[in-house]
């Protein structure tokens, strides 16, 4: 039997506190020192390379260093976060990021197939509802 396809999108939309516990999350699993550090400054840069700027001080450092981090490696983060703590995210998605005036949003888009229970038939477009709604009931009581 055929199947049917549903396009489905989901968007995300993550505060910048969210994505910055994303970063040291990922950052603590790969071995990296973000964890000992503090961080002293979390922005979202805009523009033609945007992405997310962390001003990072290390417990033997003096002043903090900038660390920068694009598109790809916060999507990833989040990805990563997401598997962590338990949302689901469909691993054949189309997957994309972007920067939101919330933070950011992670969209994502795939097609799920169903089995069909019905048979064939014939589809036609939906009626003309520009008419007002007592118009179309005084012209279906006058074909009755």
């Amino acid at each position: 039997m055929p199947k049917l396809l549903i396009f489905e999108t989901r968007r995300l939309v993550l505060p910048l506190e969210t994505v910055v516990d994303a970063v040291l999350e990922l950052d603590r699993e790969r071995g990296g020192r973000l964890s000992a550090a503090s961080i002293t400054d979390a922005r979202i840069e805009a523009g033609e390379n945007p992405g997310l700027v962390l001003a990072v001080l290390h417990p033997d450092a003096v002043t903090a260093e900038q660390r920068r981090y694009s598109l790809p490696a916060i999507a990833a983060a989040v990805i990563h976060y997401c598997w962590k703590t338990k949302i689901p995210l469909p691993r054949n998605w189309t997957k994309s990021i972007e920067i939101v005036p919330e933070g950011f949003a992670l969209a994502l888009q795939g097609t799920v197939e169903i089995q069909r229970r019905h048979g064939a038939f014939s589809t036609h477009a939906p009626a003309d509802t520009s008419a007002p709604a007592d118009e179309s009931a005084t012209a279906a009581a006058e074909d009755t």
